[in-house]
């Protein structure tokens, strides 16, 4: 049993992975670029450094919200097993409350942050900061939407979704 939000987050989370994938890459590849300009022509990039902080920021905090998706992030389960599944179910549902209030609020702020950049610029590039600090709300965003899916399918199994790397309950 799912909720209706499943179909929506898993379209978010594979969007998510392919972002994950293409920011590595393209970090790799133009540290590469840059250690070959400084080492074999002696003329590194100036901007090399300014993409790779900004997309390693972005791949950091867009894989968090993959590692969201699929309960890899760390938790207290040690303490939630003394409980019966009966109790444990319901535990759960108060954690997705409170962790969705938390990352309700950091969106917000989050956003209010972004805006508050808008018009800063990035020392090499000079695009607007708000670029790198989106990152910020659209995880937020997208953790929200993950929280909902599974808030929503705890309720309705009326038992704890299994932690990431564990069996179902």
């Amino acid at each position: 049993m799912e909720s209706a939000l499943t179909p929506f987050s898993n379209v978010v989370y594979r969007v998510c992975k392919y972002m994950v994938i293409l920011l590595t890459v393209e970090i790799t590849l133009v540290i590469s670029a840059n250690i070959f300009g400084r080492y074999i022509l002696d003329a590194s990039i100036y901007w090399a450094e300014e993409v790779v902080r900004y997309s390693f920021v972005w791949a950091t905090f867009i894989g968090a919200t993959c590692a969201y998706k699929q309960r890899a992030l760390i938790s207290m389960s040690v303490v939630t097993h003394w409980f019966s599944p009966g109790l444990r179910w319901k535990i759960g549902l108060v954690l997705d409350a409170v962790v969705g209030l938390f990352l309700l609020i950091s969106f917000v702020f989050g956003v209010r942050l972004t805006l508050a950049v808008l018009h800063q610029r990035s020392a090499s590039l000079e695009i607007s900061m708000a670029i790198v600090y989106t990152c910020i709300p659209l995880s937020c965003l997208f953790m929200l939407l993950f929280n909902l899916d599974q808030f929503f399918t705890v309720l309705k199994q009326r038992r704890p979704l299994a932690i990431w790397g564990e069996e179902q309950l």
